[in-house]
Protein backbone atom coordinates (compact mmCIF):
# COMPACT_ATOMS: atom_id res chain seq x y z
CA UNK A 1 0.00 0.00 0.00
CA UNK A 2 1.49 3.54 -0.68
CA UNK A 3 3.35 5.28 2.23
CA UNK A 4 1.18 8.41 1.98
CA UNK A 5 -2.07 6.58 1.91
CA UNK A 6 -1.47 4.65 4.93
CA UNK A 7 -0.50 8.00 6.70
CA UNK A 8 -3.61 9.14 5.13
CA UNK A 9 -5.83 6.22 6.98
CA UNK A 10 -3.76 6.62 10.50
CA UNK A 11 -4.82 10.79 10.23
CA UNK A 12 -8.61 9.44 9.72
CA UNK A 13 -8.76 6.83 12.21
CA UNK A 14 -7.20 8.89 15.30
CA UNK A 15 -8.95 11.73 14.22
CA UNK A 16 -12.51 9.90 14.38
CA UNK A 17 -11.67 8.11 17.21
CA UNK A 18 -11.36 12.26 18.64
CA UNK A 19 -14.29 12.84 17.36
CA UNK A 20 -16.28 9.69 19.00
CA UNK A 21 -14.89 10.67 22.35
CA UNK A 22 -16.31 13.85 21.44
CA UNK A 23 -19.64 12.17 20.98
CA UNK A 24 -19.09 10.22 24.37
CA UNK A 25 -18.21 12.95 26.14
CA UNK A 26 -21.94 14.53 24.89
CA UNK A 27 -23.91 11.87 25.15
CA UNK A 28 -22.89 10.56 28.60
CA UNK A 29 -21.82 13.71 30.16
CA UNK A 30 -22.58 12.31 34.47
CA UNK A 31 -20.94 9.31 33.23
CA UNK A 32 -17.57 10.96 32.08
CA UNK A 33 -17.58 13.09 35.03
CA UNK A 34 -17.64 10.55 37.46
CA UNK A 35 -15.13 8.65 35.57
CA UNK A 36 -12.36 11.52 34.45
CA UNK A 37 -9.96 10.43 37.06
CA UNK A 38 -9.80 7.52 36.06
CA UNK A 39 -9.74 8.12 32.18
CA UNK A 40 -7.17 10.44 32.82
CA UNK A 41 -4.91 7.52 34.82
CA UNK A 42 -5.64 5.17 31.90
CA UNK A 43 -4.55 7.62 29.17
CA UNK A 44 -1.30 8.37 30.97
CA UNK A 45 -0.56 4.87 30.92
CA UNK A 46 -1.62 4.76 27.02
CA UNK A 47 0.37 7.71 26.39
CA UNK A 48 3.39 6.54 27.82
CA UNK A 49 3.57 3.34 26.33
CA UNK A 50 2.75 5.14 22.68
CA UNK A 51 5.71 7.22 23.57
CA UNK A 52 7.63 4.73 24.66
CA UNK A 53 7.36 2.25 21.88
CA UNK A 54 7.26 5.10 18.89
CA UNK A 55 10.38 6.79 19.87
CA UNK A 56 12.17 3.12 20.14
CA UNK A 57 10.59 2.71 16.26
CA UNK A 58 11.64 5.83 14.69
CA UNK A 59 15.47 5.50 16.37
CA UNK A 60 15.35 1.88 14.94
CA UNK A 61 14.19 3.26 11.82
CA UNK A 62 16.93 5.61 11.47
CA UNK A 63 19.54 3.09 12.34
CA UNK A 64 18.61 1.09 9.77
CA UNK A 65 18.12 4.17 7.09
CA UNK A 66 22.47 4.86 8.47
CA UNK A 67 23.05 1.04 7.93
CA UNK A 68 22.10 1.33 4.52
CA UNK A 69 24.27 4.44 3.55
CA UNK A 70 27.34 2.95 5.38
CA UNK A 71 26.61 -0.09 3.45
CA UNK A 72 26.12 1.86 0.12
CA UNK A 73 29.32 4.04 0.72
CA UNK A 74 31.63 0.61 1.71
CA UNK A 75 30.38 -0.86 -1.84
CA UNK A 76 31.55 2.48 -3.60
CA UNK A 77 35.07 1.89 -1.83
CA UNK A 78 34.73 -1.75 -2.80
CA UNK A 79 34.54 -0.89 -6.35
CA UNK A 80 36.81 2.21 -6.17
CA UNK A 81 39.47 -0.62 -5.06
CA UNK A 82 38.46 -3.08 -7.21
CA UNK A 83 38.46 -0.19 -10.41
CA UNK A 84 42.42 1.17 -8.41
CA UNK A 85 43.51 -2.37 -9.02
CA UNK A 86 42.70 -2.23 -12.89
CA UNK A 87 44.55 1.12 -13.40
CA UNK A 88 47.73 -0.89 -12.02
CA UNK A 89 47.82 -3.05 -15.15
CA UNK A 90 46.09 -0.44 -17.59
CA UNK A 91 46.82 -3.00 -21.07
CA UNK A 92 45.84 -5.93 -19.87
CA UNK A 93 43.08 -4.88 -18.33
CA UNK A 94 41.34 -2.35 -20.77
CA UNK A 95 38.50 -4.78 -21.26
CA UNK A 96 37.47 -5.18 -17.48
CA UNK A 97 36.89 -1.41 -16.92
CA UNK A 98 34.23 -0.91 -18.86
CA UNK A 99 32.58 -3.91 -17.12
CA UNK A 100 33.13 -2.74 -14.26
CA UNK A 101 31.76 0.78 -15.34
CA UNK A 102 28.64 -1.10 -16.62
CA UNK A 103 28.01 -3.21 -13.10
CA UNK A 104 28.70 0.17 -11.36
CA UNK A 105 25.50 1.63 -13.74
CA UNK A 106 23.48 -1.02 -12.91
CA UNK A 107 23.44 -0.82 -9.31
CA UNK A 108 22.66 3.04 -10.02
CA UNK A 109 19.48 1.89 -12.01
CA UNK A 110 18.47 -0.71 -9.47
CA UNK A 111 18.48 1.42 -6.22
CA UNK A 112 18.18 5.28 -8.24
CA UNK A 113 16.38 4.26 -11.52
CA UNK A 114 15.36 7.56 -11.80
CA UNK A 115 18.89 8.20 -12.67
CA UNK A 116 18.51 5.63 -15.66
CA UNK A 117 14.75 6.43 -16.30
CA UNK A 118 13.70 2.48 -15.04
CA UNK A 119 10.51 2.05 -13.30
CA UNK A 120 11.10 1.40 -9.95
CA UNK A 121 10.89 -2.34 -8.63
CA UNK A 122 11.38 -4.16 -5.51
CA UNK A 123 15.09 -5.39 -5.18
CA UNK A 124 15.69 -8.82 -4.78
CA UNK A 125 18.50 -11.34 -5.07
CA UNK A 126 18.43 -12.76 -8.38
CA UNK A 127 19.10 -8.74 -9.26
CA UNK A 128 23.15 -9.84 -7.97
CA UNK A 129 23.18 -12.40 -11.03
CA UNK A 130 24.75 -9.89 -13.63
CA UNK A 131 26.63 -8.50 -10.85
CA UNK A 132 28.45 -11.63 -10.02
CA UNK A 133 28.82 -12.54 -13.24
CA UNK A 134 31.01 -9.73 -13.48
CA UNK A 135 32.88 -9.98 -10.46
CA UNK A 136 33.63 -13.77 -11.55
CA UNK A 137 34.93 -12.63 -15.13
CA UNK A 138 37.00 -9.93 -13.82
CA UNK A 139 38.62 -12.15 -11.24
CA UNK A 140 39.73 -14.66 -13.37
CA UNK A 141 41.01 -12.56 -16.43
CA UNK A 142 42.92 -10.46 -13.56
CA UNK A 143 44.49 -13.29 -12.68
CA UNK A 144 45.72 -14.31 -16.03
CA UNK A 145 47.38 -11.05 -16.54
CA UNK A 146 51.25 -11.63 -17.33
CA UNK A 147 53.42 -10.47 -14.27
CA UNK A 148 50.27 -9.81 -11.75
CA UNK A 149 51.43 -10.19 -8.34
CA UNK A 150 49.39 -12.38 -5.79
CA UNK A 151 48.68 -9.71 -3.40
CA UNK A 152 47.11 -7.78 -5.87
CA UNK A 153 44.83 -11.49 -6.73
CA UNK A 154 44.00 -11.72 -3.55
CA UNK A 155 43.03 -8.13 -3.08
CA UNK A 156 41.00 -8.04 -6.26
CA UNK A 157 39.54 -11.32 -4.77
CA UNK A 158 38.27 -9.18 -1.33
CA UNK A 159 37.26 -6.86 -2.75
CA UNK A 160 35.30 -8.60 -5.19
CA UNK A 161 33.45 -10.47 -2.47
CA UNK A 162 32.89 -7.34 -0.61
CA UNK A 163 31.02 -5.98 -3.08
CA UNK A 164 29.08 -8.75 -3.48
CA UNK A 165 28.21 -9.54 0.08
CA UNK A 166 27.45 -5.94 0.79
CA UNK A 167 24.93 -5.77 -1.57
CA UNK A 168 23.81 -9.54 -0.42
CA UNK A 169 23.34 -7.46 2.92
CA UNK A 170 21.07 -5.15 1.65
CA UNK A 171 18.87 -6.72 0.06
CA UNK A 172 18.78 -8.86 3.32
CA UNK A 173 18.11 -5.83 4.93
CA UNK A 174 15.52 -4.63 3.00
CA UNK A 175 13.25 -7.98 3.48
CA UNK A 176 12.73 -7.34 7.27
CA UNK A 177 11.03 -4.72 7.49
CA UNK A 178 8.99 -3.23 10.44
CA UNK A 179 5.82 -5.75 11.07
CA UNK A 180 3.04 -4.49 9.85
CA UNK A 181 1.46 -5.95 13.24
CA UNK A 182 3.38 -4.35 15.63
CA UNK A 183 2.85 -0.78 13.07
CA UNK A 184 -1.25 -1.68 13.97
CA UNK A 185 -0.93 -1.89 17.40
CA UNK A 186 1.06 0.78 18.42
CA UNK A 187 -0.77 3.21 15.89
CA UNK A 188 -4.22 1.43 17.77
CA UNK A 189 -2.89 2.90 20.91
CA UNK A 190 -2.83 6.37 19.60
CA UNK A 191 -6.44 5.63 18.25
CA UNK A 192 -7.36 4.90 21.93
CA UNK A 193 -5.29 8.16 23.35
CA UNK A 194 -7.84 10.52 21.03
CA UNK A 195 -10.62 8.71 21.90
CA UNK A 196 -9.65 9.60 25.49
CA UNK A 197 -8.71 13.03 24.46
CA UNK A 198 -12.16 13.12 23.11
CA UNK A 199 -14.15 12.58 26.10
CA UNK A 200 -12.46 15.37 27.96
CA UNK A 201 -13.41 17.94 24.59
CA UNK A 202 -15.55 20.46 24.59
CA UNK A 203 -16.59 20.44 20.79
CA UNK A 204 -15.46 23.46 20.27
CA UNK A 205 -14.02 24.57 16.77
CA UNK A 206 -11.03 25.65 17.76
CA UNK A 207 -10.54 22.11 20.07
CA UNK A 208 -11.43 19.75 17.09
CA UNK A 209 -8.75 22.15 14.54
CA UNK A 210 -5.95 21.18 17.15
CA UNK A 211 -7.13 17.39 17.57
CA UNK A 212 -6.68 17.49 13.85
CA UNK A 213 -3.34 18.87 14.48
CA UNK A 214 -2.65 16.03 16.92
CA UNK A 215 -4.11 13.43 13.99
CA UNK A 216 -1.59 14.94 11.44
CA UNK A 217 1.52 14.50 13.87
CA UNK A 218 0.47 11.11 14.78
CA UNK A 219 0.48 10.21 10.65
CA UNK A 220 4.10 12.19 10.65
CA UNK A 221 5.57 9.45 13.07
CA UNK A 222 3.75 6.39 10.96
CA UNK A 223 5.28 8.62 7.68
CA UNK A 224 8.98 8.60 9.16
CA UNK A 225 8.78 5.36 10.40
CA UNK A 226 7.53 4.03 6.69
CA UNK A 227 10.10 5.98 4.94
CA UNK A 228 13.05 5.51 7.08
CA UNK A 229 13.10 1.54 6.59
CA UNK A 230 12.48 1.95 2.75
CA UNK A 231 15.43 3.89 1.77
CA UNK A 232 15.10 3.43 -1.91
CA UNK A 233 11.85 4.47 -2.24
CA UNK A 234 9.83 7.52 -1.51
CA UNK A 235 11.08 11.06 -0.06
CA UNK A 236 13.96 9.89 2.29
CA UNK A 237 16.49 7.90 -0.20
CA UNK A 238 20.29 7.16 1.11
CA UNK A 239 22.82 9.19 -1.03
CA UNK A 240 24.03 7.97 -4.42
CA UNK A 241 27.07 10.23 -4.14
CA UNK A 242 30.17 7.97 -3.96
CA UNK A 243 29.08 5.89 -6.85
CA UNK A 244 28.08 8.95 -8.77
CA UNK A 245 31.42 10.32 -8.48
CA UNK A 246 33.17 7.04 -9.15
CA UNK A 247 30.83 6.42 -12.35
CA UNK A 248 32.27 10.22 -13.37
CA UNK A 249 35.73 9.48 -12.81
CA UNK A 250 35.92 6.00 -14.83
CA UNK A 251 33.54 7.60 -17.71
CA UNK A 252 36.08 10.82 -17.61
CA UNK A 253 38.97 8.72 -17.92
CA UNK A 254 37.77 6.34 -20.65
CA UNK A 255 37.01 9.69 -22.56
CA UNK A 256 40.28 10.86 -21.98
CA UNK A 257 41.94 7.57 -23.50
CA UNK A 258 40.13 7.56 -26.24
CA UNK A 259 40.86 10.89 -27.81
CA UNK A 260 43.58 10.50 -30.16
CA UNK A 261 46.74 11.78 -29.19
CA UNK A 262 48.24 15.01 -29.73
Amino acid sequence: MNIFLRCGLVAIAAFACAMAGEAIHDGFPVYVSHSGELIKLISSLIGTLFAIVLGLLISSSYTTFNNHQADFNAMATAAANIDLLLKLYPQQSASLRPQLLATIDRVLGRYWPEKSRQRQQDVNYHFLNDDIAAMVNINNTFQAIDHVSRDDINAMRQFSNQFVAIQTNIIRSLSNQVPSLLLVIVFGWACLLFFLYGIFGSGSAFEIFFLFLGAIAIASANFLILELTHPYQGMFKVSSAAFDLLHAAIVAEQQVAQEPDR
